[in-house]
């Protein structure tokens, strides 16, 4: 007979898995709640529209992130290639004075990248991790070396400036990209083949395999997936900034991870929740946005990010124990 300590341990970390969700709102509404009592400027509306905004490059990323996670598979290059796509982005824009081709050529990147990077796993058999922390480097070197300086917008186009500032209604124009990409995801992920395959191919590979699934094909489209997805947070940056900076995108990588892994998407893979990874990632958008408005010192970031990263894996662990304990239940 188990011990009353044991039983409620088990208790425990049984909840942290079924209402993964509901804690993170709560950690959500509890953060907020905090930064309100020290400035009543986070609940103001152009506040709430600007952590949003902020959030959608984050989210939008996050999709194709978890996507990728589902599989066992990580991306480690998404940051340098916020970077590259912004720079290529404007500087297309500047040469031809055509925003679609501006965008065309960054969103093109962003496939080549994903393409690579899935055959570099699949075909040379090298880890995800170690292959795109290669590819981190190689991007980050290729846009110095294609352009030292920031890619300025000449041309002052409309149609660029309203992709990352504008609005429909009230609403952001990124935040309308990320709700549009974020159902179309969320639907694919639990209503179609296609979801129920990464699924079956992040919990068991060689299973998979058998059971007539293509993982190879299936982990390369997801790695394309995830790298457009960055490529569309860093046409979105550009536009906000005006300009395509090559030191963009620094640590980017980093926070879209710990924010889907806090979110309730193992490392492990075969374990995934997209809800989860909204609010991750708003937690943490939340948090920046208080610091800022508090006045704090900005370093304070990137401190935190790195004790979320640990409280991440740590509660990433913790659900692993708490799920083999339902199973064996």
């Amino acid at each position: 007979m188990p011990s009353t300590d044991s039983t409620s341990k088990g208790s425990f970390l049984t909840k942290l898995v079924l209402f993964n969700e509901i804690i993170l709102v709560a950690v959500l509404v509890v953060i907020s709640a905090a930064i309100s009592v020290g400035t009543s400027q986070f609940y103001s509306t152009t506040n709430i529209l600007n952590i949003l905004r902020d959030s959608s490059m984050a989210i939008i990323a996050g999709i194709g992130m978890t996507m990728l996670l589902i599989t066992g598979e990580v991306d480690l290059s998404i940051g340098s290639l916020v970077a590259f796509v912004g720079v290529v982005t404007m500087d297309i824009i500047n040469k031809t004075n055509s925003v679609f081709l501006g965008v065309l050529a960054g969103l093109s990147l962003g496939a080549l990248t994903g393409l690579i990077n899935g055959l570099v796993r699949t075909k040379l058999k090298v880890s995800s991790l170690i292959g795109t922390i290669a590819m981190m480097m190689i991007l980050r070197g290729s846009v110095y070396l294609y352009k030292l300086e920031a890619a300025q917008n000449y041309h002052q186009l409309p149609a660029l400036y309203s992709i990352g500032n504008g609005y429909l209604g009230f609403m952001p124009i990124p935040v309308i990209i990320m709700v549009i990409l974020y159902i179309i995801f969320l639907i694919i992920l639990y209503r179609t083949v296609l979801g129920r395959r990464l699924y079956a191919t992040g919990g068991n590979d060689i299973a998979a395999k058998i059971s007539g699934i293509k993982v190879d094909n299936l982990k390369i489209i997801t790695f394309v997936a995830n790298s457009v997805f960055a490529a569309i947070s860093g046409i979105i940056l550009v536009s906000r900034m005006n300009s395509g900076q090559p030191n963009a995108g620094v640590g980017f990588e980093l926070m879209v991870i710990s924010g889907v892994i806090l979110g309730g998407t193992s490392l492990g893979g075969g374990e995934v929740t997209l809800i989860g990874t909204l609010f991750g990632l708003l937690i943490l958008r939340v948090i920046n946005n208080g610091i800022i408005i508090l006045r704090w010192n900005q370093d304070l970031q990137i401190v935190i990010s790195g004790l979320i990263i640990i409280l991440a894996v740590f509660i990433d662990n913790k659900r692993k124990v708490a799920r083999s304990k339902i199973i064996t239940t």
